[in-house]
C-alpha cells in the first residue's frame, strides 16, 4: 500500500509553495505518492514531476475543476487524465472565467467601501490562475480584515456580500471530459453539502469516487463517505488540500488516503511503481 496525498496546491493556483517546494515538503513527510491539484489549471505539474524523478516519489496529474450542481458552486478533483488537449480546452475557459468572477467582487467590494482593484489582486497573483484567496491576501495586506478567514466569512464566502457566481460548466458536462481525456473524476471536500440524492445523481453522471478523507471532515463525514463508497463501487481518495499556509502547513501528508499498487490513478505518473514500492 502507497501512503498518498491526493490533493495538493502550490503558486501555480492559490498555494503558497513553488511545485518544487511541495516536492522537498513530500519528500520530507515521507509520502509515495501525491498528486498536484491546483485550481482550474494544470501549470504545476510538469515542475513537480520533473523534480520528483529524483525521488522517490510519484506525482499523479491532477487538477481541481470547478463546476455548478444543482445551481451551485461544486469542486470536482480529475485525475490521471492522458489528453491534456482536452484539458486545456476546458481550462482554458476557466481561466478567463476566473478573471471576470474576480474584477466583478472587486466591484462589489468597491461599492462596500474598499479601496482595492484588479492590479492589486493581478500583483499577488502573478501568472497564478487567480482566485478568491488572492483578493483576501490583498484584503488582509490592506488591514481591511484579521486574516483570510474573516475576508471569506464577511465578504468573499459563497452566501456573503461580495460573492459573484462565475458560469462554471455543468458537472456533467466536466465528469464527460474529463473521461474522454482518459482521467478519474472525485468529488472533493462533499462535507454535509450532499445527500445521498445528490450523491446518486452524481454517479450517475459518471462520478469516479468520494474525497472521503479532507482535513474539513470529522469522523461522521469520514464514516459516512466510506461506507457510501463501498457500498456503491466508488474509489475511496483523500489529501490535505494543501496551500502552505501557516493552518494547514503541517497537515501534508497527515491527511491521506492509502492506495494499491495497481491503482488505475497511477497510470499516468511517469515512474514505475516499484520506484517507492517498499521504500518506507
Amino acid at each position: 500500500m502507497l501512503r498518498a496525498d491526493l490533493h495538493i496546491h502550490t503558486t501555480a493556483s492559490d498555494g503558497k509553495l513553488s511545485p518544487t517546494e511541495v516536492i522537498a515538503q513530500a519528500v520530507e513527510r515521507r509520502l509515495d505518492v501525491i498528486a498536484i491539484t491546483d485550481h482550474d489549471t494544470i501549470a504545476g505539474v510538469d515542475e513537480a514531476r520533473t523534480v520528483a524523478r529524483n525521488e522517490q516519489l510519484l506525482v499523479i496529474q491532477g487538477v481541481e475543476i470547478s463546476t455548478l450542481f444543482e445551481g451551485r458552486e461544486c469542486h470536482l478533483l480529475a485525475y490521471a487524465f492522458e489528453d491534456t488537449g482536452i484539458m486545456q480546452k476546458l481550462l482554458g475557459k476557466q481561466k478567463t472565467r476566473r478573471v471576470e468572477r474576480a474584477k466583478s467582487i472587486i466591484l462589489n467590494l468597491n461599492k462596500l467601501g474598499f479601496d482595492i482593484s484588479y492590479d492589486d489582486v493581478l500583483g499577488e497573483a502573478g501568472r497564478a490562475s487567480i482566485g478568491r484567496p488572492h483578493i483576501a491576501r490583498v484584503m488582509v495586506r490592506k488591514g481591511y480584515a484579521a486574516d483570510h478567514q474573516e475576508v471569506f466569512f464577511r465578504y468573499l464566502g459563497n452566501r456573503s456580500r461580495a460573492y459573484h457566481q462565475i458560469d462554471y460548466p455543468d458537472i456533467a458536462t466536466a465528469i464527460d471530459l474529463v473521461h474522454q481525456a482518459g482521467g478519474y473524476t472525485v468529488l472533493a471536500h462533499p462535507g454535509n453539502s450532499y445527500n445521498f440524492i445528490e450523491l446518486k445523481m452524481l454517479k450517475e453522471f459518471g462520478l469516479d469516487g468520494i474525497e472521503c478523507y479532507h482535513p474539513s471532515h470529522n469522523a461522521a463525514n469520514q464514516r459516512r463517505y466510506l461506507e457510501y463508497c463501498r457500498n456503491y463501487d466508488l474509489m475511496i481518495t483523500g489529501g490535505s488540500d494543501f496551500h502552505g499556509t501557516v493552518s494547514d502547513f503541517y497537515q501534508l501528508g497527515v491527511i491521506h488516503c492509502t492506495l494499491e499498487i495497481d491503482s488505475p490513478l497511477l497510470i499516468t505518473s511517469e515512474q514505475d511503481v516499484t520506484d517507492v514500492t517498499g521504500t518506507y
